[in-house]
């Protein structure tokens, strides 16, 4: 039996071979991509190393409004988070030399849209690829109108573009000490780090943001604290404030501030005790969600509901108070020099010395009355003659 899968000689005459003939696009792009791989490998046009950090760094540092311009900012779980932006990835591929780049829309669904982005290093003949999705609903599972799509679309455009040349394109080992100094640009490089941070407290405080929404938009505890990446941070959020692209509520508004505001209410926190509270959790925002969160179980166990609402708050009120006193009495007894009477004892002396004047005043009031009655009395007494030992007794 003939084996089917090979035919006999006799009938190789028959076969019809269809070669297929690639497409004239395919074609030009197979020799443009040919004679850009011999231009860029080409002595007189590689790539110096040297010469791209000096030329990207005079770039990026230009100016501090294009040093500010280098990076982006996104809210994440409470805090503002910063990286490079699309606008560095467009300095970076110039001055990397021999290549190219784009970005463009490969797929869209009901419920995502999805951009590619590439990356072709000439010299290297190397293609980096990274392809970015986005939603293109809403928290309820809608559909964005077509505006918005359209508006999603660019942002994932130009997200695709920027990772295509930053992540696997151009080494960060070699970008990065250009984008550490825009750092420095953005935020003042004249200045000492000190003028820098109360400049830009100066500036927000300005504008109307408290402390406390500053410190929990870089997730710090102080000013001290700060340092050239929040800094950068926060002038990067003052830039789109400027621009109008986002408000003070959308940038320093935490997601906390509302819960916090009901929780002290219903614990019947003042004011001093909000700002004290504030203060100790500065930075922590969460942290102080949590504390707040532990002490209402405490506060309505074993109560009905209006006692719970009307007596807890002024008993944890009189608790922290009583608190505050004690603390206050032991830093007083710190700074105490020794041999110098405490508040407690000056107190005592007082109400002694009181004591003892007012029973001064009083025994002086009866001395009084009685040398004034002594002296009415003469008049029904003249026959009677004082001993000369009672006129000089004591």
């Amino acid at each position: 039996m003939a084996n089917e899968e090979y035919l006999p000689p006799e009938n190789e005459s028959s076969l019809e071979i269809t070669e297929i003939q690639p497409s004239a696009l395919a074609v030009l792009n197979q020799s443009e991509h040919a004679a850009m791989v011999t231009t860029a490998n080409l002595s007189a046009n590689r790539r110096n190393l040297e010469v791209f950090g000096k030329k990207l760094m005079s770039y990026a540092t230009h100016s501090q409004p294009v040093a500010l311009s280098m990076f982006y900012t996104l809210p994440r779980a409470g805090k503002q988070i910063i990286g490079a932006s699309v606008r560095f990835a467009e300095v970076v591929a110039p001055c990397w030399k021999n290549n190219s780049t784009g970005s463009r829309i490969i797929g869209c669904t009901d419920d995502t849209v999805t951009a590619q982005g590439v990356f072709i290093d000439y010299e290297a003949n190397m293609r980096n690829v990274k392809e970015i999705p986005r939603k293109i609903t809403d928290k309820e599972g809608r559909k964005f109108n077509a505006d918005m799509i359209l508006t999603t679309s660019k942002a994932a455009l130009s997200i695709a573009y920027r990772e295509a040349i930053l992540k696997g394109g151009v080494p960060m080992a070699l970008w990065s000490p250009a984008y550490e100094q825009a750092k420095l640009t953005a935020v003042g490089q004249a200045m000492s780090h000190a003028q820098r941070i109360d400049a830009a407290m100066e500036y927000l405080t300005k504008l109307g943001v408290t402390e406390w929404q500053i410190m929990n938009a870089v997730g710090v505890s102080s000013p001290k604290e700060l340092e050239i990446e929040h800094l950068v941070t926060l002038k990067t959020l003052c830039e789109e404030i400027k621009k109008g692209a986002r408000t003070i509520e959308e940038v320093f508004g935490s997601q906390f501030d509302k819960e916090i505001d009901s929780l002290f209410t219903q614990l019947g926190k003042n004011e001093t005790e909000k700002r004290l509270l504030k203060n100790s959790y500065m930075g922590r925002a969460k942290e102080l969600v949590e504390y707040l969160r532990s002490r209402i179980p405490q506060a309505t166990q074993s109560r009905p509901p209006q006692a719970q609402a009307q007596a807890e708050p002024s008993a944890a009120q009189a608790s922290e108070t009583e608190q505050a006193k004690t603390e206050t009495t032991q830093e007083t007894e710190k700074k105490r020099k020794p041999g110098r009477p405490t508040k407690v004892e000056m107190e005592a002396r007082k109400a002694k010395e009181e004591q003892e004047q007012q029973a001064s005043t009083q025994s002086d009031t009866q001395a009084h009355s009685e040398q004034t009655d002594q002296e009415e009395e003469p008049a029904q007494t003249t026959t009677n003659p004082v001993p000369e030992a009672r006129r000089f007794s004591f």
